[in-house]
């Protein structure tokens, strides 16, 4: 009779230990909700009253967007979890893909498709050496339509299905709705104001390259940097990380050697680059061969305080989730080293390869934290950055505050 009422009395404080934890993580998650919500008012707050209504639109949509992604990952059954994610999804595809042709760059992609339409893709690559792979895109979306409504339709649907898929592989070691928040923080409103296609398209099939390294697949990570070098040239750079797949030794010391070597080689390969292969590329690409004197300003150190915090947290990971994170973070560091040297030379837009490390190395260091005031404090910084971020990057840029206030859709405008 006693065991009987000890094991009861054991299973009754399990049950009351669930139960507080449930709580507690209940707890928390809306409070992170709310940091979410009250860090977009307050970037809605500090910009002009003239753009409150568009701010307020945007905002939404990046909640929005992080909102279904915690559904999904939330959701008890596959078919649950795809409908939430795909409503995620549909949500960034609307606002990208339906806008009023108001990226900075979009006209000179209507004249690409309405040459491409006219002359074909062959004459156009001869032309302008613009990459094949976007030029063949053009051949076959204007061999059944002129409207290149359904181009831009196409291009913003190829690379953000290509992120969330990609993202979806990694749901079971990172935490989806932070993945999605730094995605639409940190490059998805670049692309709704410049409009750089070709460059989404190639970030986002390196994005899902970078799956392969840690399994040593060869072949797949080539193969797909190759492909995304076909809609733009600079992909290329990234078959770097091959180096990681060279031997069996640990990612860990790969890792701290990849870095170091980065920092102290990568002035003088962009130098020679520079020199040597830019002016064959063409004059699309001039931006990359100039050469400038090194200058260090604040500007210069914006990405280290969040490297050093992603490096605070790398013992919590072991095996192939230790490989994955000392993979994540080295490509992150690379944002850093491209920034301490961009004065010296440009690196162009590689920057975006190397940012995209974060919306997989932030999310897996929060989907390891125990619920409690460490999560919060990680979840602020990273909300804070994020928000800062495209403040920083695309609301206050003076070259963008055009193409994103007011909104322009073909439906609506606010």
């Amino acid at each position: 009779m006693a065991q009987i009422q000890a094991k009861n009395n054991i299973t009754l404080v399990k049950k009351v230990n669930d139960i507080n934890i449930k709580l507690n993580k209940n707890f928390i998650d809306i409070l992170i909700f709310y940091i979410y919500v009250l860090m977009a008012f307050m970037i809605c707050l500090i910009l002009p009253s003239q753009y409150a209504y568009t701010a307020l639109f945007y905002v939404g949509v990046i909640l929005a967007a992080v909102f279904f992604a915690a559904l999904a990952q939330n959701s008890k059954t596959k078919v649950f979890f795809n409908i939430f994610y795909s409503i995620s999804f549909i949500v960034l595809f609307f606002v990208l893909g339906f806008r009023k042709f108001s990226g900075v760059d979009d006209i000179t992609y209507m004249r690409i498709f309405g040459y491409v339409s006219q002359y074909g893709w062959v004459s156009r690559f001869i032309e302008s050496k613009i990459e094949p792979g976007y030029l063949i895109l053009n051949s076959i979306v204007s061999s059944f339509t002129d409207n290149y409504l359904y181009m831009q339709l196409i291009t913003s649907f190829i690379p953000l299905a290509l992120f969330y898929h990609a993202l979806k592989k990694y749901k079971n070691m990172i935490n989806l709705p932070m993945a999605i928040f730094l995605l639409s923080t940190m490059i998805y409103f670049q692309m709704v104001s410049t409009a750089l296609v070709r460059m989404f398209i190639s970030v986002s099939i390196v994005f899902n390259a970078f799956y392969y390294v840690p399994q040593k697949n060869v072949k797949k990570y080539v193969f797909l940097i190759l492909i995304a070098s076909t809609f733009h040239y600079s992909a290329l750079f990234m078959l770097i990380l091959v180096y990681f797949m060279l031997n069996n030794k640990k990612y860990s010391k790969k890792s701290k050697r990849f870095i170091l070597i980065g920092f102290l080689v990568t002035p003088f390969v962009f130098i020679i680059l520079s020199k040597f292969v830019v002016p064959f590329m063409g004059s699309r690409y001039g931006n990359y061969g100039t050469i400038g004197d090194l200058s260090l300003k604040f500007s210069n150190f914006d990405t280290i305080p969040i490297l050093i915090l992603l490096l605070l947290y790398i013992k919590k990971f072991n095996g192939e989730k230790r490989n994955y994170y000392d993979l994540f973070i080295s490509i992150f560091a690379l944002s850093s080293i491209m920034s301490f040297y961009s004065s010296l030379v440009s690196f162009g837009r590689l920057i975006f390869y190397a940012n995209a490390a974060i919306f997989v190395a932030a999310p897996m260091v929060s989907k390891t934290l125990e619920e409690n005031y460490r999560k919060i404090i990680f979840y602020c910084i990273i909300i804070v950055y994020g928000f800062l971020y495209v403040y920083k990057t695309q609301f206050v840029l003076e070259a963008h505050i055009f193409n994103l206030f007011p909104y322009q859709n073909i439906f609506f405008q606010i």
